[in-house]
């Protein structure tokens, strides 16, 4: 699989979460994540949420796959606790 990200957006997800959108790898990696489809908003593709563990634990990811060997990672965050506690059920 090969992943890619706007440059622009990898500096403001920095500022706003304080990781690189290169963190999201591992996550969307991990085998035991959980990943739904983001309907919240009509954004014109279909996008992924994905709460898979990193380097820097439980995180939240969005993307989408332009193609069938492409992953685009959107945005990366730390996960909630709410968040966290639904990925441990879906590893139990």
């Amino acid at each position: 699989m090969r992943y890619e990200w706007d440059p622009q957006k990898d500096v403001l997800n920095q500022r706003k979460h304080g990781l690189r959108l290169a963190a999201g790898i591992p996550a969307l990696e991990d085998l035991a994540e959980l990943s739904w489809i983001d309907d919240r908003f009509n954004y014109d593709e279909i996008r992924f949420i994905t709460l898979g563990l990193g380097s820097d634990g439980v995180l939240y990811v969005v993307s989408t796959e332009p193609d069938d060997n492409l992953v685009r990672i959107i945005s990366v965050r730390r996960a909630e606790y709410e968040e966290i506690q639904w990925y441990d059920l879906g590893r139990a």
